[in-house]
């Protein structure tokens, strides 16, 4: 069959970019040579995995998930079903780190992931910082590992098996003390009515543990929030500064938590370039 062959078979049974994408993998070959020739003959012993992918898309499974990888602030990520697929509204995160002078700090990434936040950092960073990852997931945390080594930042970047910050809370051995802080977290902020609302396929192939979370969306952050507190009697620290991806409507709930746990804290807010409430900002001093 031909590529022109295999369009007109799927003509409308799902998106045509989507397509575009599931014959340049299935081929080996840039989307911009599908788009050129359609003339091509697609090898027989491929075809039948072609037509897999195409019907797990039709099905609704994740583009990335069939793919096996995702762009993120122009890198590439390996992604599978123990990760949050990375997205876009979250590069706003790694850009607002960057606006920050990062120089000479540690990085925290809380809730890595596929690693995608602090990947990003770590590749644009040179100066002299230290990276660490961290998830609960030990699956999670294997892809990240993997997604460091193939963008060259295995040496560079720490990561730790834990729950939030307990792994640095109790690893006494970190040259961490009186350091500059840049803690992060995209972690799971979907509340139950939030969670119940999103497409099947995001709930039916995405882990929910890096989704929802108790409390209208907040019981990780808070969580976070009194680790960070008990992480400052611990550690003599010069600054701090966490940015955390929120869900819009949690604005005015999550400033009465951080003010509980961080009453000297400087809260900022910012949108993402929907117009929507994404990023709260809390200086330290």
């Amino acid at each position: 069959m031909t590529i022109l062959e295999i369009k007109k078979e799927f003509f409308g049974k799902i998106d045509p970019l989507d397509l575009d994408l599931i014959i340049s993998s299935a081929i080996k070959k840039p989307r911009e040579f599908v788009l050129a020739h359609p003339e091509y003959e697609i090898p027989k012993f491929k075809i039948e995995n072609l037509k897999l992918k195409i019907s797990r898309r039709k099905r609704g499974e994740p583009l990335a998930h069939i793919l096996g990888h995702k762009e993120f602030f122009s890198l590439d990520f390996k992604v599978t079903k123990n990760t949050l697929i990375p997205r876009p509204e979250t590069e706003i995160i790694v850009e607002e780190v960057l606006k920050l002078n990062p120089k000479n700090k540690v990085v925290i990434d809380v809730g890595t992931g596929s690693g995608n936040i602090i990947i990003s950092l770590a590749k644009k960073i040179q100066e002299k910082n230290i990276f660490f990852g961290i998830d609960i997931s030990e699956k999670a945390l294997r892809i990240a590992k993997q997604n460091a080594k193939r963008n060259d930042l295995d040496e560079k970047i720490k990561f730790f098996n834990g729950d939030l910050l307990l792994p640095l809370i109790k690893n006494r051995k970190l040259e961490i003390k009186n350091s500059k802080f840049i803690i992060l977290a995209n972690l799971p902020y979907l509340s139950k009515k939030i969670y119940g609302a999103a497409p099947k396929d995001v709930k039916n192939y995405e882990p929910k543990s890096a989704l929802y979370s108790p409390r209208e969306g907040l019981a990780h952050y808070e969580k976070l929030l009194k680790q960070i507190g008990l992480l400052q009697t611990i550690i003599n620290q010069e600054s701090k500064i966490i940015i955390l991806e929120i869900s819009p409507e949690q604005k005015s709930k999550l400033r009465p938590i951080i003010k509980n746990y961080l009453p000297k804290a400087k809260i900022e807010f910012q949108k993402d370039l929907a117009g929507k409430w994404r990023v709260c900002k809390i200086f330290i001093n």
